[in-house]
């Protein structure tokens, strides 16, 4: 009994180590020779973006404030532009200083061909003249040498005489005969010189030819220095958080020298695996991932990028700070954006030999993962916005896009010129893209950009709800790049033409005429236009697609102060149809893109066209003259002219897909959503199927 006492006191005793012992091994156990799968720690790798001058210049404003969010292409920082003002007024005062040259040279060429025909002329009447004056001489004289050679024959007069005369006659007769090839020598100098005015007026000289070389560089000398000025606001190139605000106003920026730094995600996370867990993992492998702190469902990913070396682990991975890790680091794509702070903590887990979570392709209703825009209120009180067309600009880290609708209606700024941007997230900035050389935009309907740094910009040609369309429903614009906008440098009214060559419009597909035109689509592909209409379509269902061979052709040289695209204001832009035959507008293909409305097959038009770098052709469509919501995107691999075969993408139920575009996002497509007096929205497609 004594023994087992003593025993019962010892294990009394001995209780607590007992279990502060086994409570260490369990976790020791757990962090170093657990399960191999258990959970690996992953952290979202953020991008700092440091926002830096490419020239010496003094920060003008700072435009954000520590901590704050910031969109892909919005202004952070503005840097003084006064020295490179001054050098853009210069280049314009040369352009305008060859410019006046160019038309006195043309004017000078032009007195002096002037000058050269009426001295041709004045010869030729001259020596017309002295022709009858010495035709008339010479027979006089030939009457009187005949009378004098009587007079001598009766010896009424001396040889002398009758020689004497017989000497003017025959030099007044020589000189008759010699006037009609001086006649045809200034004729035929006269015939040049017209040939050389009209020449004058086609194709300008050597002189002036090289006044207009002059004026070329001139103008793009502008454009540089313009497109220098326009990095002096800092954009900041994806979106994320101010990190650091480096110089305040009124500081030198060297170059390279950061103004603003800015902070943000990557949209994938790198998890530290252990040495002993990474050889069974592969790339493509499915991943499981927790945002650390948060419970609910796991976010699906898949492994996009192995590490190439066993390496020591960063310090944040350890398990204990004293003990150092090794391991490779593994970069898992998530499936779908997920918006957690740069750096954000991950708890992972992988399966190995499992290409994806879900390798299912989704419904196409499951599919539809439109994201709403934010739009800021700044914006609303300013203007509708009715997203129905889509640009994307790389080199700015957004999009442009156009409304149907812009101002309010019934004020003064209803279909005011503006552009929108929007950032990669979704983002509408709060101040429009303003377009100059119009004054208002109405119904526009498509934009694209061609390769020499243009951007057209296209109305629906249709007739309003009321059965009118006045002048800025039919325009087609041409836009180049102005400062922080766009002014217009083209124009016409497509519409108009074809009404006024019915042939031609026949030929292109309406035998009505433009009473049922409506486009809303517009691409630019290997120099050429395409249009796609939404209607009419043809006899078989099929929605039309047009092309103009040489867009520059459509647009003569603009005369100053048009401004006519909607109100009529300045000189209108001519009504030619035989700029349709210059630019050569045909009817390119055809293309069934039915949409499924409320569970019924419903013929579809055009909404936007767009050709891949693949060389496939991205189709939207909407109801062609159906009322209700619905859309689809079609693909067309190696698109020919005739009868496309499109093959169905995706259909949009309840939405109304109303321009495309390449995303920024790599092999994406971006479409955009109207949604009338609602809030518009965006997706993202995958581009690859």
């Amino acid at each position: 009994m004594m023994i087992t006492h003593r025993l019962r006191a010892a294990l009394q005793d001995a209780a607590p180590w007992i279990c502060l012992v086994a409570t260490l091994g369990v976790t020791s156990y757990l962090h170093f020779g657990g399960d191999d799968r258990g959970p690996i720690v992953g952290f979202e790798q953020p991008v700092l973006q440091a926002l830096a001058p490419t020239e010496i210049a003094r920060v003008a404003s700072i435009h954000v404030g520590l901590n704050d969010e910031v969109a892909p292409g919005q202004i952070v920082a503005t840097l003084d532009t006064s020295a490179i003002d001054a050098e853009i007024a210069v280049a314009q005062a040369e352009v305008a200083q060859i410019e006046a040259e160019a038309r006195a040279e043309q004017t000078l060429l032009a007195h002096e061909l002037d000058l050269t025909v009426e001295e041709r002329q004045r010869d030729l009447a001259r020596q017309r003249e002295e022709q009858l004056q010495a035709s008339a001489e010479a027979k006089v004289l030939g009457d009187e040498v005949a009378r004098v050679k009587q007079l001598v024959e009766d010896r009424l007069a001396v040889v002398d005489d009758l020689s004497k005369l017989t000497v003017q006659q025959a030099g007044a007769a020589a000189l008759a005969a010699e006037k009609p090839r001086t006649l045809g020598l200034l004729s035929r100098q006269i015939q040049v010189a017209e040939q050389r005015r009209q020449e004058a007026e086609g194709q300008p000289p050597a002189a002036a030819a090289k006044l207009e070389a002059d004026l070329l560089v001139a103008r793009r000398n502008v454009e540089v220095l313009e497109q220098r000025r326009a990095g002096y606001a800092l954009r900041a190139t994806s979106g994320g958080r101010v990190a650091g605000i480096d110089k305040q106003v009124g500081d030198v920026a060297a170059p390279g020298e950061p103004v603003v730094r800015v902070v943000s995600p990557r949209g994938s996370v790198v998890a530290c695996v252990p040495e002993r867990s990474a050889l069974g993992l592969a790339e493509g492998d499915a991943a499981r991932l927790w945002v650390r702190g948060q419970r609910g469902e796991p976010l699906p990913g898949k492994i996009a990028a192995l590490g190439p070396l066993v390496a020591e682990l960063p310090m944040r991975c350890w398990t204990s700070p004293r003990q150092p890790m090794w391991g490779r680091e593994v970069t898992i794509a998530l499936d779908y954006p997920v918006d957690v702070p740069a750096g954000q903590a991950f708890d992972v887990v992988f399966k190995p030999g499992h290409a994806a979570l879900s390798a299912a392709p989704p419904s196409p209703a499951a599919a539809v993962r439109a994201l709403a825009m934010r739009v800021p209120p700044a914006l609303s009180q300013r203007s509708r916005f009715e997203p129905s067309g889509l640009l994307v600009r790389p080199a700015e880290g957004r999009y442009l896009i156009i409304s149907d609708d812009t101002g309010h209606d019934g004020k003064d700024d209803e279909g005011a010129p503006w552009l929108f941007a929007m950032s990669a997230t979704g983002t509408v900035d709060p101040e429009p893209v303003v377009v100059q050389g119009v004054d208002e935009l109405v119904d526009v309907e498509g934009i694209a950009a061609g390769d020499a740094g243009e951007i057209y910009l296209l109305s629906s040609q249709s007739y309003n709800k009321k059965g009118r369309r006045k002048p800025g429903r039919t325009a087609l614009l041409r836009l180049r790049s102005d400062g922080q906008g766009f002014r217009v440098d083209g124009e016409v009214h497509l519409a108009e033409m074809l009404d006024a060559s019915a042939e031609r419009a026949a030929a292109l597909g309406l035998p009505r005429g433009t009473r049922e035109l409506d486009i809303e689509g517009i691409a630019f592909h290997q120099g050429s236009l395409y249009l796609g209409l939404k209607a009419p379509l043809d006899a078989q269902g099929n929605a039309m697609i047009w092309r103009i061979a040489s867009p520059g052709a459509l647009f003569p040289e603009r005369r100053p102060a048009t401004g006519n695209a909607g109100k009529g204001k300045g000189s209108e832009p001519p009504v030619d149809p035989k700029l349709l035959e210059d630019s050569g507008l045909s009817l390119w293909a055809r293309a069934r893109v039915d949409v499924d409305l409320a569970g019924r097959p419903t013929p579809g038009g055009i909404s936007d066209l767009l050709f891949l770098p693949d060389g496939s052709l991205a189709l939207t469509s909407t109801p062609s003259t159906a009322d209700g919501d619905a859309g689809a995107l079609f693909r067309v691999d190696g698109p020919q002219p005739g009868t496309l075969a499109p093959r169905l993408v995706q259909r949009f139920p309840g939405l109304k897909p109303e321009g495309i575009a390449p995303s920024l996002s790599a092999g994406k497509l971006m479409v955009v959503f109207d949604a009338g007096s609602g809030v518009p929205s965006f997706q993202e497609i995958s581009w690859d199927r």
